[in-house]
């Protein structure tokens, strides 16, 4: 029985791991066909200028090979990106890739800091509204929420500038330190950028946290364990909250998804040096090669974390454990 369990975990785990290589692929045909749409002089004038020449143009296309058919060429360059070889970008004319990775690891740690901040927030505060629920301060607190997701990434970015580092001056207004200050400015230059994302993403997931608990704490077996005299404590934490895991967890996926993918918005306000400033940029210069690779980039993350919500939900969720995939 143990065998049949161990092979039928490894098929599990090899059919998942196949589906994400396959989402994968899927995301680089579509990320190299939007970028290949244009015709090749189209791209080129945008990378090189309106003065260029027409000799220009044509040594452009002929160095970046997009004279060539459009299959030759993903085949050419998913295979160079799957070696590693990111390209080198036709406009700044250096390797796309040591560009890429230190930004990466800024926008991974901003999104990060942010989830440690807003995940205990969102769950406490969605507990304390199920634990309340239809009450006047459970209402309230949803309609404050509410009003907070409303608001725009760069309303509440300028709002933040402007009381924390105009009014106050508290805190730098942008986040360039982190190029070329010292320690201290570039902790401070992450302060900003990583409370508008906690202010933005708290809303979402404690009204999850708050349907989900609601749900668990009237089911019967909850309901049963304060019956036989549990501790009201250890009901919430072990039967109701447990049990509202995967919703949760799901919902700490998608905004963690968003902080690194949605975080573009925001590294523009404060002017943050991430792979989402980059993206803007390398797409506002046509810079083909840097905006297939910061996008490849990103879909792995997406996946990644998809892949280890999953793993999440199963720990979570024991009866996952035996089900067929």
């Amino acid at each position: 029985m143990k065998q049949i369990g161990a092979k039928t975990k490894a098929r599990s785990a090899l059919r998942y791991l196949g589906s994400a290589l396959l989402t994968l692929w899927v995301i680089s045909v579509l990320v190299f066909a939007g970028t290949n749409i244009r015709p090749a002089e189209d791209v080129a004038r945008q990378a090189l200028g309106r003065t260029v020449t027409e000799s220009q143009l044509q040594t452009f296309i002929d160095e970046n090979g997009l004279d060539r058919p459009l299959p030759q060429r993903y085949a050419s360059w998913l295979g160079d990106f799957v070696q590693g070889d990111w390209g080198e970008s036709a406009v700044t004319g250096r390797p796309v890739r040591p560009a890429i990775v230190p930004r990466l690891w800024r926008s991974l740690l901003l999104a990060l800091a942010a989830a440690l901040v807003a995940v205990p927030i969102s769950v406490l505060l969605g507990i304390f509204m199920a634990r309340r629920r239809q009450r006047r301060s459970d209402v309230a607190t949803n309609v404050f929420l509410a009003g907070i997701s409303a608001l725009p990434e760069f309303v509440v970015g300028l709002a933040l500038t402007t009381v924390f580092a105009v009014s106050l001056g508290w805190l730098p207004v942008d986040s360039t330190a982190l190029t070329f200050g010292s320690a201290s400015d570039k902790v401070l230059a992450y302060v900003l950028p990583a409370a508008t994302l906690v202010i933005l993403v708290v809303p979402y997931i404690a009204r999850v946290t708050r349907a989900a608990v609601s749900e668990t704490l009237q089911a019967s077996y909850t309901r049963a364990a304060v019956l036989r005299g549990l501790q009201p404590r250890i009901a919430l934490w072990d039967f109701a909250v447990r049990n509202a895991a995967v919703p949760i967890l799901n919902a700490v996926a998608i905004n963690f998804i968003y902080m690194l993918g949605g975080v573009i918005v925001v590294e523009n306000v404060f002017g943050f040096p991430g792979i989402g400033q980059l993206l803007v940029q390398s797409i506002g210069r046509a810079d083909v090669i840097t905006v297939q690779a910061a996008a490849m980039t990103i879909g792995a993350i997406v996946i990644l974390i998809n892949m280890s919500t999953d793993g999440l939900a199963v720990y979570f969720t024991p009866k996952l454990r035996g089900r067929k995939t």
